[in-house]
């Protein structure tokens, strides 16, 4: 069975992502039989806000550890609101979620203002430690936060330049955001399996922690013409989208009748100069997430 399923994804995949004009990775593990397929399963990839569920685990973390309260209550103000995806940076100042509500905002609607305030709260120090020492990760990075990163990619210090750079579609290409793979936010195909299968498993923090966390995950309103696209409606995944010049991301739980699987596509380096970029990477991704459903479904 194992071999079978492994050959087959193989020849389904491979030259799928050889004739694709990007950096690809996948990471597929079978959660009822522990069967894996990888390719470039250990290069480090660019996250982009894939990176969330990391920063998500680490809020739980101190939960457990009794150090915050998800019930407590962040004044929203015009200095902590940050450019990119999400909802809060539209709303008037003066708005109090709690830090659940902050943490639904992350993961559902990929809110970068909601990001950052968490990982203010939290520390990227003991981020990077509950990575290392908690998950067990070798390769995986969280240096940036969603600021950090967007006002590199505008090649500006204050929020005013860069809103107008993007207005005009300046990007400051080679820069940190996309060149650096060490001090940056970055995973591999097999470091994002195992924590995804961590949470899947209970393994990690406490089992009510990993279920809540998996419940917000599957609520992402996000890259629904990715894993999700050609996938019978019935099919519930967990998961989080990650989008910047030039990547296009998605890496969750599918649960299906048959068993439940961990599906990771990476896709970097894509020519964001001249391509319809973000289409693309969806379609691709949509393309191998069928292709591993109809193959799991077929053999088991």
């Amino acid at each position: 069975m194992s071999s079978k399923l492994t050959e087959r994804l193989g020849g389904e995949l491979v030259n799928l992502v050889k004739s694709f004009p990007a950096k690809v990775g996948v990471g597929f593990k079978d959660l009822k039989t522990g069967v894996e397929y990888y390719i470039n399963g250990r290069e480090r990839f660019l996250t982009a806000s894939v990176f969330k569920v990391f920063v998500l685990i680490e809020l739980y973390n101190q939960v457990v550890r009794g150090e915050l309260d998800l019930r407590r209550r962040y004044r929203i103000s015009e200095k902590v609101k940050v450019l990119g995806s999400g909802i809060l940076k539209e709303l008037d100042e003066g708005l109090q979620p709690t830090l659940r509500d902050l943490a639904k905002l992350m993961m559902i609607l990929s809110d970068n203002t909601a990001t950052d305030i968490i990982m203010e709260l939290l520390g990227k120090e003991r981020i990077n430690r509950t990575l290392m020492e908690v998950l067990g990760l070798r390769e995986t990075r969280v240096y940036l936060t969603t600021g950090e990163i967007l006002l590199d990619m505008a090649g500006a210090n204050d929020w005013e330049t860069a809103r107008r750079n993007f207005e005009e579609m300046k990007i400051n290409k080679g820069g940190r955001w996309e060149t650096d793979l060490e001090y940056n936010n970055v995973t591999t195909p097999e470091e994002m399996v195992r924590t995804l299968e961590l949470l899947y498993r209970g393994k990690v923090l406490t089992p009510e922690a990993c279920r809540e966390i998996l419940e917000i995950m599957k609520a992402c309103q996000t890259g629904e013409a990715r894993i999700k696209r050609y996938l019978p409606h019935n099919v519930k995944v967990a998961h989080k989208t990650g989008t910047m010049p030039g990547v296009v991301n998605d890496a969750g739980i599918v649960f299906t009748e048959k068993g439940d699987y961990v599906l990771v596509v990476f896709i970097n380096g894509l020519n964001y100069e001249k391509l319809q970029y973000v289409p693309l990477g969806e379609e691709f991704i949509a393309q191998i997430s069928k292709k591993v459903y109809d193959v799991y479904m077929a053999l088991t």
